[in-house]
């Protein structure tokens, strides 16, 4: 019987080592494709994250735009905020008036062009301007003639072949001829004749066109002609402004008044955007609107994508002064993580550690870092956004920290 049971637990322990070494085989195996795994993993990434940290190379960096800064006190900005609409920058903008009695020739450019600075825009022919071209012409003849007059008598008149009253009268002559030519010339110019085209007209073969063109670079904003159309003198054909800056018109109320100037700076964002455009106020108005007892501003806004058009409605904030001292962060410096609000400290080079804060209000572009950082840290203010989304690509959450 002793004999039997031996027996049985030899044959059991002999049939179980097979087993064993299988699973010990499948665990080296399981470790050798995880390792194989996290050696592919480690061959294909540039960067490394860990702990909310991220390091990357200065080739990296600049190929994403970041750029870090050392935050410290500085005063935190008063502000106004008030509605506006936008308009056209007045001191940019040119009227395109035809001068003389018309009609519409040829056009050379049309609504919503862009032109440069002495381009063609449009052609008109005019028989009151003929005429005046051909007065200038006659006008031209004379002062010549009388000119060589003047230099024969002056001649004869040193020999003492003609007396002294026949050269007065032929001075006289001359001077009067020299003043026609002058008022005819003048005549042609405020036609919107140039210098170069009334100085050629003795050679020209083509009399009674008039070719306008643009005082300034810009857009064409208004076009309201017909070729073919007669135009009477005095009548607009077309506007043309320069539109990398507008106004935007705010009204205020008297208490918002109190230490406003000239040259205060300003932000302007137009309603469900986070585009910011800079401005300054160049101009307050010194007349209360009587209906609303409220005080114009106009702000000069840059406007260098020209996005902001005449009639746009937008909000403003006006530096209105200084308050107490901040650390104080660009806008774009503040990502959102879930629930929490981040930034990114750069602790040594190319090495940005994740950190949550608590903000203040955001004015003129900069939000008030209440906690989570210190004064003397860097901080990125540029490029934050790209770091937040390696972060993302991690699978790091704002809980693990």
């Amino acid at each position: 019987m002793k004999t039997l049971i031996a027996l049985i637990t030899t044959l059991i322990l002999f049939m179980s080592v097979p087993a064993i070494a299988e699973d010990h085989d499948h665990e080296e195996a399981g470790q050798g494709h995880e390792s194989e795994k996290t050696d592919a993993h480690g061959g294909h990434d540039d960067h490394a994250e860990e702990g909310g940290a991220i390091k990357l190379t200065p080739a990296q960096i600049k190929q994403a735009g970041i750029e870090s800064e050392v935050i410290k006190l500085r005063p935190e900005v008063k502000t106004i905020n008030a509605p506006g609409t936008v308009g056209f920058d007045a001191y940019k903008l040119a009227d395109i008036t035809i001068l003389v009695d018309g009609a519409i020739h040829a056009r050379h450019v049309r609504l919503g062009d862009k032109v440069n600075k002495g381009q063609k825009l449009v052609t008109l022919t005019s028989s009151a301007l003929a005429q005046s071209e051909a007065g200038y012409l006659r006008a031209e003849a004379e002062h010549r003639k009388s000119k060589l007059d003047l230099k024969r008598i002056e001649g004869l008149a040193k020999e003492k072949i003609v007396s002294q009253a026949r050269l007065q009268q032929t001075t006289s002559v001359h001077q009067a001829a020299h003043a026609n030519l002058a008022a005819a010339r003048a005549s042609l110019a405020s036609y919107g004749l140039s210098d170069k085209k009334i100085d050629t007209l003795i050679s020209s073969s083509q009399y009674g066109q008039l070719t306008l063109y643009a005082p300034s670079s810009g857009t064409i904003v208004a076009d309201d002609f017909r070729l073919g159309q007669h135009i009477a003198a005095g009548t607009r054909l077309m506007q043309v402004v320069d539109e990398s800056t507008v106004w935007v018109e705010v009204k205020l109320s008297q208490a918002q008044m109190d230490g406003l100037q000239g040259g205060h700076a300003a932000v302007i964002s137009l309603r469900n955007s986070n585009t910011r455009y800079k401005g300054r106020i160049i101009n307050i108005h010194h007349q209360l609107d009587q209906t609303t007892r409220t005080v114009g501003v106009r702000l000069e806004v840059q406007n260098p994508a020209d996005v902001l058009h005449p009639g746009m409605f937008v909000n403003a904030e006006i530096k209105a002064g200084s308050g107490e001292d901040a650390l104080l962060l660009p806008e774009a410096a503040i990502q959102r993580q879930g629930s929490e609000l981040i930034v990114f400290v750069e602790e040594e080079a190319g090495q940005f550690e994740r950190r949550e804060v608590r903000v203040g209000k955001a004015s003129m572009g900069f939000v008030p870092i209440l906690e989570g950082l210190k004064e003397g840290e860097s901080v990125v203010i540029k490029g934050a956004f790209v770091l937040a989304s390696e972060l993302a690509k991690s699978g790091f959450e704002a809980h693990n920290h």
